[in-house]
């Protein structure tokens, strides 16, 4: 009978052990999580994508305001596409395809994008998905 309570022993201490080197194992991937989530946007905006963030001064101005995108927005292939946010919570203008984005837009803040070609663009903001456009570009 003295062999008994001690195999149930074991087997309670080794599931325990289980358990904790199990729970080790599950932290790595979410440290591992927002380095890929961070890293991906970089990516698609480096690979040579359509579409590139602009510090420079907007040759088209685009007001946000009343959480709404002008539903299209026209511009020439190099044109800067400046938008200013004029509501109270930040805003991103982001391809639908995510190749291109903007940081986030404060309130009375800009950013731009610059395209380098042709073509018709729906963007959305990332943080308000209901707010979309198309950006048509032209050569």
């Amino acid at each position: 009978m003295s062999r008994r309570p001690l195999s149930v022993l074991g087997m309670t201490a080794l599931l325990t052990l289980s358990a904790c080197s199990s729970a080790g194992a599950s932290t790595a991937p979410s440290v591992a999580a927002p380095s890929q989530a961070a890293a991906s946007p970089a990516p698609a905006t480096a690979a040579g994508g359509p579409c590139a963030p602009s510090a420079a001064a907007a040759t088209v101005e685009v007001t946000i305001a009343d959480f709404a995108f002008p539903s299209t927005i026209d511009a020439k292939v190099g044109d800067v596409i400046g938008f200013t946010n004029k509501d109270s919570a930040p805003h991103t203008a982001t391809l639908d395809d995510d190749s291109c984005t903007t940081d986030n837009i404060a309130q009375g803040a800009s950013a731009g994008l610059t395209f380098s070609a042709a073509g018709d663009y729906p963007f959305h903001c990332r943080i308000h998905p209901n707010m979309v456009g198309t950006i048509k570009v032209t050569g």
